[in-house]
């Protein structure tokens, strides 16, 4: 497969490089406007038709920003799969990637990330009854400069996406994935004496209670370092790069 990067950060990187390293694909484009270094393709600021048209899919690890801007392009050439999950928060962007998805019969596809139980709960949606998620980081990792524990934010998980888009993409793939954007609740909390990103999610319903604690060490920034990780794992998944060994979807 031919496969194009829109943003290429700590998570665009780290995929990168494996790919270059996986026998039988290629990188046909880097889209990313702050892109350093030597690149195995060409690197370019806007969506470019002729590089798309020969791309199979474009993996993106920008921000929901740049995925709204970007989508139409990305959807009529390629597959897509995205970690700016924040993006589907806006009930407007999310109708229109269906469309979009309708329209062309490319996919779009939702890598767990930092998620571990993701599974379960797309499983067990037509049961569950309520879910929560309480996510801890520094503020550093939060753009913020807190001296004491602060919480952010407590209410649905729709307003955490719009107030934390960069931040809370865990929040967004659990809502997207169980009980919706309004019906799932999120808490943030900046905390100056922790060096992990922790999400705390509870999920209950008719028979069943999930409780997932999931901490990744902070490597800076936003991300964690469990994250680029199972990025790969993600890439490999959808590249049917793995072979030999049971692989858990």
């Amino acid at each position: 497969m031919r496969v194009g990067f829109l943003g290429c950060g700590k998570i665009g990187r780290k995929m990168l490089n494996e790919l270059l390293t996986m026998e039988g694909h290629e990188v046909s484009f880097i889209q990313d406007i702050v892109f350093d270094g030597e690149a195995p393709c060409p690197v370019v600021s806007s969506a470019d038709e002729a590089l798309l048209k020969t791309t199979d899919l474009v993996i993106e690890s920008a921000t929901s920003a740049v995925l709204k801007a970007n989508i139409d392009s990305i959807l009529k050439h390629c597959d897509l799969m995205l970690f700016s999950v924040t993006a589907f928060a806006d009930q407007a962007f999310y109708d229109h990637v269906k469309e979009l998805m309708a329209a062309y019969g490319h996919r779009v596809f939702l890598p767990h990330g930092a998620i571990l139980g993701i599974d379960g709960i797309a499983d067990g949606r037509e049961l569950i009854t309520s879910v929560s998620i309480e996510t801890t980081k520094s503020p550093a990792s939060l753009g913020r400069t807190d001296e004491t524990v602060t919480v952010l934010y407590e209410g649905s998980t729709r307003g955490a996406c719009e107030a934390y888009p960069r931040n809370v993409n865990v929040h967004a793939a659990v809502a997207l994935a169980g009980i919706g954007f309004d019906k799932t609740q999120s808490r943030i909390i900046a905390d100056p004496s922790v060096n992990t990103n922790t999400h705390k999610i509870i999920v209950d319903g008719e028979g069943i209670h999930f409780e997932l604690n999931i901490s990744s060490f902070s490597t800076g920034g936003v991300t964690g370092k469990y994250t680029p990780y199972s990025a790969v794992a993600s890439m490999k998944k959808v590249l049917g790069g793995e072979t030999g060994s049971f692989l858990f979807v």
